[in-house]
């Protein structure tokens, strides 16, 4: 993999898209929403060629689009609630969010993203959510870097680009770009720090981890080597994160917050995370197949208030700060089934990507780092959701739907028939 310099014949429509994805993702107020507005206006675009049959959809894109489908449907239930149809972020708004990444696919059916809009998209975006965490909390003086969203979704998304960047290291051939890389990941995970997004730092672990084990390079000998390698490596990034003293504080605070809740009950903030998981197992083990619906559940929160059976602080929130148990509490399993292939499928496919071997025609390493990246993508948001529901929000929606959809298209599963690959 080679990444060139630009010429204005490169500087292509769904490549100036994705850069701005990727680059403005966190460091500009919705700035994601700029490179997805350009990236379904290609779409639109390639839309009739699709509908002539000049556009192949290969079956990963394809069952790509249909678990977004699902996950739509999933969404729209309890969309009409006392006769009133919710238009808000919990409602049409975000079913609507998904029926647009549709309408934009042809954009990536056409062309594969280029290396080039993929590597500096990534590396621009990480140190852009560097460089506004540091001016928050050093500048402004914030006790927590939050971005233009709030902390935790700010410090999941400032991580998940700090892995991207530590992918294309180890891809790129060029020393230069590699120290660019490696600094995207310093960035990323600086602002991750800063915003001391506790539930990122748990999956930061296991994502390394596997970017490690599936981005070094291999040679002959014990199939356990590379990932005794990859462990070693892992271990000697985040042991010392431990010691830096916004960690540190953050981690005893969890631990002293737990063994309270013991004996305090709610009063803390793991406390009250804990008080939401068993209210939202409640709601879900009480109502299995369709769930109460997201103004149900709030009216419940309510009421397990007035009654004293919950935190008087529950009802500041409209989630359970779990993907899996909101889910299971507003759309039952319908909505657990609907998330599980949201997250398997793709993630499947990624692994599908990873496990080429043709000796004729290796895979690239542009194609194999945007696979490795779909992968960490698919694995950081399931982690992610153990603490936080990244989708109650826009930007948890986009970038996951978007992401994954560009990472598809440039590891070679979304294209293969299709012309236009760089």
């Amino acid at each position: 993999m080679q990444l060139r310099p630009l010429s204005a014949s490169a500087l292509r429509p769904v490549d100036l898209a994705v850069w701005a994805l990727l680059a403005l993702s966190v460091s500009v107020r919705s700035g994601y929403s700029i490179g997805a507005f350009m990236l379904l206006l290609v779409g639109l675009w390639r839309w009739p060629a699709l509908l002539r049959g000049e556009l192949a959809v290969p079956r990963a894109m394809a069952q790509w689009a249909a678990a977004i489908v699902l996950m739509a449907l999933a969404w729209t239930m309890h969309i009409v609630e006392d006769g009133q149809l919710i238009t808000s972020t919990l409602g049409l708004d975000r079913v609507s969010k998904y029926w647009m990444v549709l309408l934009l696919l042809p954009a990536l059916l056409a062309r594969v993203p280029a290396t080039w809009a993929l590597f500096w998209g990534c590396v621009l975006g990480a140190i852009g959510a560097g460089l506004t965490a540091l001016w928050q909390t050093a500048g402004l003086d914030w006790p927590r870097a939050q971005g233009y969203t709030n902390a935790i979704q700010f410090g999941n998304l400032a991580l998940l680009l700090g892995l991207w960047c530590s992918i294309w290291a180890l891809h790129v051939p060029q020393r230069a770009w590699r120290a660019l890389a490696w600094l995207g990941a310093a960035m990323g995970l600086l602002a991750s720090v800063a915003s001391g997004t506790r539930g990122g730092w748990v999956v930061l672990p296991l994502c390394l981890l596997l970017v490690l084990y599936l981005g070094l390079p291999r040679a002959g000998g014990s199939r356990w080597a590379p990932l005794a390698r990859a462990l070693g490596f892992t271990l000697m990034l985040c042991l010392p994160l431990v010691f830096i003293s916004p960690v540190h504080e953050r981690i005893q605070l969890a631990v002293s917050e737990l063994a309270a809740s013991a004996i305090e009950g709610e009063g803390t903030s793991i406390g009250l995370r804990l008080a939401e998981w068993r209210f939202a197992w409640r709601q879900g083990a009480a109502h299995p197949w369709w769930g109460v619906g997201q103004k149900g559940y709030e009216t419940a929160q309510q009421a397990a208030v007035a009654s004293g059976e919950a935190p008087a602080e529950m009802v500041m929130l409209n989630h359970a700060h779990n993907e899996w148990l909101d889910l299971f509490a507003k759309r039952g399993l319908p909505g657990v089934i609907a998330l599980l292939v949201f997250f398997g499928l793709p993630a499947w496919w990624f692994w599908q990507a990873l496990k080429r071997r043709d000796r004729a025609a290796p895979v690239p390493s542009a194609q194999r780092a945007a696979a490795l990246c779909g992968l960490v993508t698919v694995l950081g948001f399931a982690g992610f959701g153990a603490t936080q529901v990244m989708f109650a929000h826009n930007n948890g929606n986009l970038m996951y739907l978007l992401s994954v959809s560009i990472w598809l298209a440039a590891s070679g599963m979304g294209l293969r028939h299709n012309r236009g690959a760089d």
